[in-house]
């Protein structure tokens, strides 16, 4: 009885090919090395770009104007105070009184020299021009100056006068028993606001001291006085 061995040589044959594979190969005569399987390169994915975010700078204004009440009042000093009365910044005006405040942001500001009596408000504006116009007209006589005075024990009646100051015995009465001074510009009176301003504050001074009977006793040209 004869025994066939197929799957023997079936799996010798599968031996030899397993080691020919990893046995050198012989080209006229040379070894020739067995080519080595290499790996497919590694692929990184690109770092992926940030833009950083474009930053506006605040825009700032400027104003500029002149300081005059009558003649240019030249180097004038000038204390910008924001919102809050908190002084941002000091200028002075030029040789001819002009000035120009620079880096303001929009908002609201006071434009102060409290020795002559200003206090202006004023507001950057909200429209493009990075430019505004101010001008101001000082109080060299106004309610700031008259509290001054008053504490000082100088206070004044200012009067509507004329070309020619007159006085008299009854008016230097007056000025002992009042403690008060009459006060005639002549021909070159200030801004009447400014005038008013500062005989209302010496009003209440003399009201609240004596009662109104020294209006009585005052003279008639005194400006803003009612009997």
């Amino acid at each position: 009885m004869t025994v066939k061995s197929y799957p023997f040589k079936t799996g010798l044959i599968a031996l030899i090919l397993f080691l020919c594979h990893f046995a050198p190969v012989k080209v006229n005569g040379q070894t020739k090395p067995t080519p080595k399987t290499v790996p497919p390169p590694k692929t990184t994915t690109p770092p992926s770009t940030v833009t950083a975010p474009t930053t506006t700078a605040l825009s700032t204004y400027s104003i500029r104007g002149a300081m005059s009440n009558g003649p240019m009042l030249k180097f004038t000093h000038l204390a910008v105070l924001d919102a809050h009365s908190k002084v941002i910044s000091r200028w002075e005006t030029d040789s001819l009184g002009l000035f120009k405040i620079k880096g303001l942001a929009k908002g609201r500001y006071r434009l102060v020299n409290s020795a002559i009596g200003i206090d202006t408000p004023f507001s950057v504006p909200k429209q493009s021009e990075n430019v505004l116009i101010v001008n101001i007209s000082v109080c060299n006589f106004g309610a700031t100056k008259a509290r001054k005075d008053i504490k000082a024990g100088k206070p004044m009646l200012l009067l509507s006068g004329g070309i020619a100051p007159v006085s008299s015995p009854k008016e230097d009465h007056f000025e002992k028993k009042y403690t008060v001074k009459y006060h005639d510009f002549g021909d070159t009176p200030p801004d009447i606001k400014c005038s008013m301003a500062y005989n209302k504050a010496v009003f209440a001074f003399l009201d609240k001291k004596f009662g109104k009977s020294w209006r009585k006793d005052a003279r008639d040209d005194v400006i803003g006085l009612k009997r």
